[in-house]
């Protein structure tokens, strides 16, 4: 079975989730494809839990919430944009609304609602414990996928060394509610009191006394009225964990795992590709972000070994006569002057033939190692400025996929 192409995963993905590690710009990456995708015909929705709040400014919006905000689409004439375009809106996770939603869906009994809202372990549970923002993402992605009001998704993971957690969360949720210890604090007897709980449970009796001091006193009745409270909606909890592992290892969900071009970065990238294959998931192309520019027509490692210290020396000479010539400038009056900034200018473009010397090697490994796993490999050129705006979003579109943002026949067709 052939793997999507990414323009292929922009056609017809109900969801395009954006791996990789920090800092490599998945937050833009993801608002290029958005807005590629919105301009080719469909609805789409760019979901970030990036709590750094970049995709805000890259979309040119003041600030970005919790519910869909929805995005201008460009309609300039140069930017070939469809009339009929689809939609593009964008939002930032919030963890503790999508966990009120999903227990006030699953819970029947509003004294039971109320029980679990205003437990101090579901609100530290929903909002700091590690793993609830994970948890939430999928939620949200599953809320969003299963409106219908959207034909793509795209998710823009976190920036942390761990970012393949919010894949191996449903999972864990599962786990943790079948666990023995969930069970044993949940059986009415133990439940019933303090006293019930350490009868019954004596082997943990050192635990829970070692968590009543670190948490506080009421805790361990806390954390049993919170287990005892969710332990209808276990089946429920269980149920949409097993639906969000099926919607992210199903058939409409593709992935883009985002690399960037710095020179060692190759071994994490490769780890990276690793992990993804081992849990299962599609992967349609790998993106290697910000690869520095090299503007002179013989590649830059040619460069560099045709630059000889002699042959340098003779380009300082000639920069020297060219600043010297310039009218009007401190050059004319001081060949030190002239001198230095030759000098200046050769060093800064050693520098930059070093950079893209280790960029195009970074290229070449990953290249080679993704063309045996018969996957795309794209890569976009570092801006000079920072992409805040529309329209480097579209430029890094147009680097990706190479289209004039030809629209689709309809948003219905494009989701099949």
């Amino acid at each position: 079975m052939s793997r999507p192409s990414l323009e292929e995963g922009l056609r017809a993905s109900r969801v395009l989730v954006c791996a990789g590690t920090g800092g490599v710009g998945k937050t833009t990456i993801a608002a290029a494809l958005g807005l590629q995708a919105a301009l080719q015909g469909r609805r789409t929705l760019v979901l970030t839990i990036d709590p750094a709040r970049r995709l805000a400014d890259a979309l040119g919006l003041e600030s970005l919430g919790s519910t869909p905000t929805a995005v201008e689409l460009p309609l300039d004439e140069s930017w070939v944009a469809n009339p009929a375009a689809g939609t593009l809106h964008a939002m930032m996770l919030d963890p503790k609304p999508t966990f009120d939603r999903l227990v006030t869906r699953l819970t029947q009994d509003e004294a039971i609602l109320s029980r679990i809202l205003d437990n101090r372990i579901y609100r530290h549970l929903s909002e700091a414990l590690a793993g609830s923002a994970e948890y939430a993402a999928m939620e949200q992605v599953h809320e969003m996928v299963e409106s219908g009001r959207y034909d793509l998704v795209i998710v823009d993971t976190p920036p942390s060394s761990h970012a393949l957690d919010f894949l191996r969360a449903p999972r864990r949720l599962r786990e943790f509610l079948e666990s023995r210890f969930v069970r044993a604090l949940v059986r009415p007897a133990m439940s019933a009191s303090r006293l019930g709980m350490r009868f019954f449970a004596r082997p943990l009796h050192h635990v829970f006394n070692l968590l009543d001091r670190i948490a506080g006193a009421g805790f361990l009745d806390e954390l049993t009225e919170f287990l005892s409270a969710i332990d209808g909606l276990s089946d429920g909890f269980r149920e949409r964990a097993t639906r969000i592992e099926q919607i992210l290892l199903g058939k409409h969900t593709n992935f883009l795992l985002i690399c960037g071009a710095a020179s060692g970065s190759e071994p994490g990238t490769l780890e990276f590709l690793d992990e993804l294959d081992e849990l299962g998931v599609c992967l349609a192309a790998v993106i290697v972000n910000r690869v520095r520019p090299w503007p002179i027509d013989q590649d830059a490692r040619e460069w560099l070994e045709r630059a000889t210290e002699e042959g340098l020396a003779r380009d300082a000479e000639s920069l020297c006569a060219a600043f010297e010539a310039i009218p009007d400038s401190r050059c004319n009056e001081s060949k030190g002057e002239a001198t230095r900034l030759a000098a200046d200018l050769i060093a800064t473009v050693r520098e930059a033939a070093h950079a893209c010397e280790c960029a195009d090697r970074t290229l070449e490994v990953l290249r080679r190692r993704v063309a045996l796993r018969r996957l795309e490999c794209h890569s976009v050129p570092e801006f000079a400025d920072d992409v805040d705006r529309i329209e480097g979003l579209l430029e890094i579109g147009r680097a990706l996929t190479g289209t004039t943002l030809a629209p689709q026949t309809s948003s219905a067709e494009a989701s099949d």
